[in-house]
């Protein structure tokens, strides 16, 4: 036997031979980890594949000028880990990925973690009730197997960047702001900008000013709202770090601020009327020019799309260097974007700001389930369905972090991380409390499960037929979001129902 943990009713013992995978050392993989040290008082029994050469997932990867949180970072930040030291509000990329390492230092994830190896494929193995785990060594293109009782996926939804395959034919520098490459230089270029989404808002500021001209191609206009950024003193800083509850205060009423905020994304509520009310006050205060305005007006239903918020957006397209293309792409050459009203444009670098493929769900990653069921394509056929965005029926043993119906447009995605993560570690407990082989939710939980899901959204924005998101997949389905407030999910998850499991 190895180490144990002590609870006031009874001692968990953790045999040598239980072995637990956590894919991804992000936000939701770190989580994972240092929740399950606590539990079990040590990690001998866990493995961390991460695939890239560092922790800190979506804040590693994304390095584009401007980019930043659009949540609080005492807020975005685990409860159990808060910092007092964050310079402003709204806190930068480099920022939090120094808080993360910090966090990952403190609690000796890096020793854990198994960085550039990449996991390709989970199969279930029904007979010994194991997942037979490959992984691909990237350091040395070794193709590595591994055996392990439970698995726990934290790599995220935004991966896989989105790419429009038309502009294939142009041959000058092409950059996705989530592989941005840092050897090409903006300064006094003509630069296009596809995309207007939250990256596009943060990025057009931090380079309008130095290149020659930016062209910023827009479909949608996107609903912003003013962003209240309050640079910390030192003397703020103090008090968060020394006077007991200061920090917990701002903490918990930031989240009642935003949790406020989810009636908006409902139907016909006063919450909705006044916070779009808001947005076009913002808009029409920061843009003088009376046509740019009716240019970067929304033509679709509040919520529908992210909502974003910047005091920088609207006097960065306001520039005199700044030209917003809403007439669509009729071609791409190798070095010319020609519009659908015939005019067109040659910049000397292309910007994706285009997103990421949502609806690949874990892919490329393989996961094949029960008696070798394709997980990957029965959500695309059907649409996903898991038990609170955590286990499906179809694979014991596995549990996904942010899974499907699991983001949310209104508050800290930390806050469903921990949410998830304690109903995970909870489980595993139980686990091992009964020395069990495996569990997974039954199926007519899930079902019931998902009725509930469908049945909420009937009364949010994203069910709209007009809606056109990028939470609905092909099937129609707002796969993505979670409905309700955060803290009716707090509610719903806090507590193990074990009428809606089965263990083995």
């Amino acid at each position: 036997m190895a180490a144990s943990k002590s609870t006031r009713h009874e001692t968990i013992l953790i045999e040598d031979d239980f072995k637990i995978c956590i894919i991804g050392a992000g936000m939701s993989g770190m989580c994972a980890a240092i929740q399950l040290k606590k539990q079990f008082n040590h990690l001998d029994n866990v493995t961390i594949f991460e695939g890239l050469e560092d922790i800190g997932g979506t804040w590693l990867i994304n390095t584009y000028p401007g980019c930043a949180c659009d949540i609080p970072g005492h807020l975005y930040s685990y409860s159990f880990e808060r910092n007092p030291d964050w310079s402003k509000s709204f806190v930068d990329q480099e920022e939090i990925l120094e808080y993360l390492r910090n966090v990952a230092k403190k609690h000796s994830l890096y020793e854990k973690i198994k960085f550039r190896y990449r996991v390709t494929e989970l199969r279930w193995d029904d007979l010994n009730s194991e997942w037979i785990v490959k992984v691909l060594n990237e350091r040395n293109s070794e193709e590595l197997t591994y055996k392990f009782n439970i698995v726990i996926t934290g790599i995220g939804a935004l991966r896989a960047p989105q790419i429009p395959p038309q502009f294939e034919a142009f041959q000058g520098p092409k950059i996705h702001t989530a592989e941005w490459n840092h050897s090409i230089d903006l300064q006094d270029k003509i630069v296009a900008v596809i995309g207007t989404g939250a990256s596009s808002v943060q990025l057009v500021p931090a380079i309008a000013p130095k290149v020659k001209q930016l062209i910023l191609y827009q479909r949608h206009a996107a609903w912003i709202f003013p962003r209240l950024q309050v640079s910390y003193s030192r003397f703020a800083r103090f008090t968060f770090r020394w006077i007991p509850g200061v920090m917990s205060s701002v903490r918990n009423f930031l989240y009642c601020y935003f949790e406020a905020g989810h009636s908006a994304f409902k139907m016909n509520t006063m919450m909705r009327k006044a916070v779009i009310s808001v947005a076009n006050l913002h808009r029409k205060r920061q843009v003088k020019c009376p046509l740019l305005r009716d240019k970067l007006k929304p033509n679709y239903e509040f919520g529908c799309k992210r909502i974003l918020m910047s005091n920088e957006y609207y006097p960065a397209v306001s520039r005199e260097n700044v030209k917003v293309v809403v007439d669509g792409i009729k071609s791409v050459g190798q070095d010319t974007i020609v519009h659908n009203d015939g005019t067109s444009t040659q910049p000397d670098v292309i910007v994706f700001a285009t997103g990421f493929k949502i609806t690949e769900y874990f892919s490329p990653l393989k996961i094949f389930g029960k008696e070798g069921l394709d997980l990957f394509a029965k959500w695309k056929k059907n649409s996903p369905t898991a038990y609170l965005g955590v286990n499906t029926s179809d694979a014991p043993n596995l549990f996904f972090i942010i899974g499907p119906h699991s983001g949310n447009g209104h508050n800290s995605l930390i806050f469903m991380i921990e949410c998830q993560v304690s109903w995970i570690t909870k489980v595993i407990k139980e686990f091992q409390r009964k020395k069990l082989k495996s569990v997974v939710v039954k199926k007519s939980a899930e079902e019931d499960y998902m009725r509930f899901i469908d049945e909420e959204m009937k009364t949010m924005v994203w069910t709209n037929s007009e809606c056109g998101s990028w939470y609905i997949n092909e099937n129609g389905k707002a796969f993505a979001i979670w409905p309700k407030s955060l803290t009716s999910y707090w509610n719903l998850s806090r507590r193990l129902n074990f009428a809606h499991l089965e263990f083995l």
